[in-house]
């Protein structure tokens, strides 16, 4: 009986001192660097242009405890910038032709990206990546996470290095693997399949079967206009002008994340810190409940066994410590909801500071030749404008009658 006694006080002891032990981790800013071609510097016939949407915030469908960290304006924001920073990652690589922020991928290129964002809190990126060709074929999908570092966030490294440069260098180096997998008849197949898109977008009544399509949605030439097919050529001029259009917009989405990054870099680094606050927080409390619990169970059982012993002195020190255990038990339970309502403050603060950072990113306006148009939402409805353009552009230099309203693809 003494022996269980004091086995029970010990174990009590040791429930008091548990919560207070800890772990450090310790990371470094090291990224992933972007993995060179595998065969080699990729001659210019064989570059690709690519298109990168705009990603998909990923709030809907969610439970409420996983909304609980997820604030829908700034995964709005990130939804633009994220896609911003990969096609200028892909762009530095030199392993593809241009590469553009094309939203809804409103006009052909060779390769899109899409993305979801799955996680994001300045602590956390994880991303769902597809890379699908202009066939229709998809070439994966993956997801993509990274864990930064405190030290991504020091004043002086934040200024030169994003703090989730290794994913996205993942992500290029990847799209970089299977690109090498494609031989030269491939590259001019899928070139050639994202012109006769574009062309049978605007002249549907002449070029509707130059392509087909199978059950999957991939597409597949079937035949191939004249090498001296004036109405091609036309359209090839059009969709110069196109891609000026669109280049016009990188101008935008450059200048957006531009603007962008300095409010957003300060979101995530008060964002991490939270989020460490918070996690830190919510172990506390478990530990502090679970070694609370613990310690009042063995007090009632130290007061059981103290009670009938036989040994008047162990009774009373059994006694004594079940009582003191319990009192300290209480507070230990007591502690651990209190640290989980400062959770909740952390919780709060989040919230303020994405508010603020809405609060900082505004809609911008550019300049066309002959209008302003505002990028902000709105987006869509100039590339619907745009392509009006184009479309009359089509019927002047060709003489032709209007057409059905232009096939969104």
């Amino acid at each position: 009986m003494m022996t269980s006694l004091r086995t029970l006080i010990a174990s009590l002891l040791v429930a008091l001192l548990l919560p207070g032990c800890n772990t450090t981790t310790v990371k470094t800013t090291s990224q992933t660097p972007v993995r060179a071609d595998p065969t080699g510097a990729v001659p210019e016939a064989m570059l690709l242009d690519v298109g990168v949407n705009i990603f998909n915030p990923g709030t809907e469908g969610l439970s409420d405890k996983e909304l609980e960290l997820i604030y829908p304006e700034v995964r709005q924001a990130e939804a633009r910038y994220f896609p911003t920073l990969l096609a200028t990652t892909l762009q530095n690589t030199g392993n593809w032709g241009v590469v553009r922020v094309v939203p809804g991928q409103r006009s052909e290129m060779d390769v899109f990206v899409d993305g979801v964002i799955l996680q994001s809190d300045g602590e956390f990126l994880k991303l769902q990546i597809t890379v699908q060709d202009s066939s229709g074929k998809t070439w994966f999908t993956r997801t993509y996470e990274a864990e930064a570092s405190k030290y991504a966030y020091d004043k002086e490294l934040s200024r030169s290095i994003e703090p989730f440069q290794g994913l996205y260098n993942r992500i290029a180096s990847d799209m970089a693997a299977f690109r090498s997998q494609i031989t030269p008849a491939q590259v001019s197949a899928l070139r050639t399949i994202s012109e006769l898109r574009f062309a049978e977008r605007f002249a549907p009544e002449i070029y509707s079967g130059y392509l087909t399509r199978d059950g999957k949605g991939r597409y597949s030439i079937a035949r191939l206009p004249a090498d001296n097919d004036p109405l091609m050529e036309r359209l090839r001029r059009i969709r110069e002008r196109d891609n000026l259009f669109v280049d016009t917009l990188q101008d935008h989405y450059t200048g957006y994340a531009a603007k962008m990054r300095s409010p957003y870099l300060q979101w995530r680094n008060e964002s991490y810190s939270e989020i460490r606050q918070l996690h830190e927080a919510r172990g506390s409390a478990a530990a502090r409940t679970v070694g609370g619990i613990a310690a009042i169970a063995a007090s009632i059982a130290a007061i059981y066994f103290g009670a009938n012993s036989s040994d008047p002195g162990l009774r009373t020190l059994g006694t004594l410590g079940g009582l003191t255990g319990i009192g300290a038990g209480a507070m230990l339970v007591k502690s651990g909801l209190d640290r989980n309502a400062e959770a909740k403050l952390h919780l709060e603060s989040l919230k303020e500071i994405a508010a603020s950072l809405d609060a900082d990113i505004q809609p911008h306006r550019m300049e066309l030749e002959d209008r302003t148009v505002t990028l902000s939402g709105t987006v869509d409805q100039q590339y619907a404008q745009w392509r009006e353009i184009l479309q009359e552009i089509y019927r002047t230099e060709t003489g032709t009658a209007p057409t059905l309203p232009v096939r969104e693809q």
